[in-house]
């Protein structure tokens, strides 16, 4: 898909500045894109990434190195550049941290085990969430999969048989389906039937006119949404706690700050001619997970970017942890990282699936009672800037790591 006005208005009329991305559009305001607009955004946002992320994915060898010194301590530098635009970083998911280092922070909580801990003692009982629980249980034992294995495999099989479980309870004509139902087919399908063990793309059937909506509350919606969270998870405590010992690290720290600030510097002339290409700065909202304009996104801001330190604690949270993973299965410990460790981790990072997305689409449809949303069904995809920014991990953060030598 090329590159151009008309895709980013349809983008933008789906996934806009106030609602950010598809999964919060989807599962906190209740209104989803259609699939095949899901697909078409996907495709548009794969363009701008390999448009808006050229020069900084480069490889470090079709490149200058960065100027030596730098103007600045790279902390102060960075820090810097985040207070002249924190409150656009907020708006767009950074915590609105006093200091830098409290966005250096490991979430052990986050383990698949706490994660599956956690979603099992909230769940309702016969809820949407309690079926897709135990068909992940199930697919568990049956596999040997972690929960974060399993759950994926769980989304994938709903994905791409949605439509039949739907049908299998259908009713009357024109009479809603409860999620639990149709929970509970899939649950029953899981236990009785065989395991797909392929991993390729769901293959969703085509809709149908007279296929009775599926409907639930929109409590049920968030505990379910919470539920499927764990496929994003993948990682031990284990790993977690050695990811802390690792983040504590100013070497390493310095690594990652690094790493931003040059993605952020090295993007602006690509992302500056994509707006000059589609003649709106609103084309940069895909980007807002790496960086952020400082003036906002409105018909008389400038373009001038800024890193949004959320990114830090995202990589500490999900690239981190697979880096330790790494250090955990060569028995090593976390003082014996070097920049090769670090390179395994990121390319771990993929192998472990931390850029799957699973979002169940979730609508508000007139007719229906205050409080009730439809679930038409699943995107689980891969995110579409994990080639990009994977590349780019893969080449510079294991380059900063060695040039922050003298700073560990």
């Amino acid at each position: 898909m090329t590159v151009d006005r008309h895709h980013l208005d349809s983008y933008l009329r789906s996934v806009n500045e106030e609602i950010q991305t598809m999964k919060m559009s989807s599962e906190l305001w209740f209104r989803s894109p259609c699939p095949q607009q899901i697909r078409a955004n996907d495709r548009f946002v794969c363009s701008l990434m390999s448009a808006g992320l050229d020069w900084g994915t480069s490889a470090p060898r079709d490149r200058p190195e960065p100027p030596e010194p730098r103007r600045c301590p790279v902390r102060r530098e960075y820090w810097s550049a985040v207070t002249s635009a924190q409150d656009v970083a907020v708006r767009f998911g950074a915590a609105d941290h006093p200091s830098l280092d409290a966005y250096f922070t490991v979430d052990a909580g986050r383990s698949g085990e706490a994660a599956l801990s956690r979603a099992r003692s909230a769940v309702v009982p016969l809820s949407p969430a309690d079926y897709l629980l135990r068909s992940i249980d199930s697919i568990a034992v049956r596999t040997g999969a972690g929960p974060a294995d399993a759950c994926r495999k769980a989304m994938r099989m709903l994905s791409r048989d949605w439509s039949l479980f739907v049908d299998a309870c259908r009713g009357q004509p024109q009479t809603p389906v409860h999620a639990s139902a149709v929970l509970r087919e899939f649950h029953a399908s899981v236990v009785s039937g065989p395991i797909a063990r392929s991993e390729a793309d769901p293959k969703p059937l085509g809709p149908c006119a007279d296929r009775p909506q599926v409907v639930l509350t929109e409590t049920e919606a968030r505990e379910f949404a919470a539920s499927y969270m764990i496929g994003r998870l993948p990682f031990t405590a284990q790993e977690y706690r050695m990811a802390r010992e690792l983040v504590a690290m100013p070497r390493l720290q310095e690594a990652l700050l690094a790493a931003q600030l040059h993605l952020t510097a090295g993007s602006l002339k690509a992302v500056g001619a994509l707006v000059g290409r589609l003649g709106t700065l609103r084309a940069l909202l895909p980007f807002t997970e790496a960086f952020v304009n400082r003036s906002g996104y409105g018909p008389s801001g400038r373009l001038d970017l800024s890193p949004n330190p959320k990114l830090i604690t995202v990589l500490c949270n999900n690239v981190v942890p697979a880096i330790a993973g790494e250090l955990v299965r060569r028995g090593a410990q976390a003082e014996e990282f070097d920049s090769a460790s670090i390179r395994a981790g990121v390319i771990a990072a993929r192998r472990r699936h931390i850029y799957e997305v699973m979002i169940a689409l979730f609508d508000r449809t007139e007719g229906l009672p205050a409080g009730m949303v439809t679930l038409s069904g699943f995107n689980v995809r891969v995110c579409p800037a994990a080639a990009s920014f994977s590349a780019f991990l893969e080449e510079w953060l294991p380059f900063y790591f060695d040039r922050a030598g003298g700073h560990a």
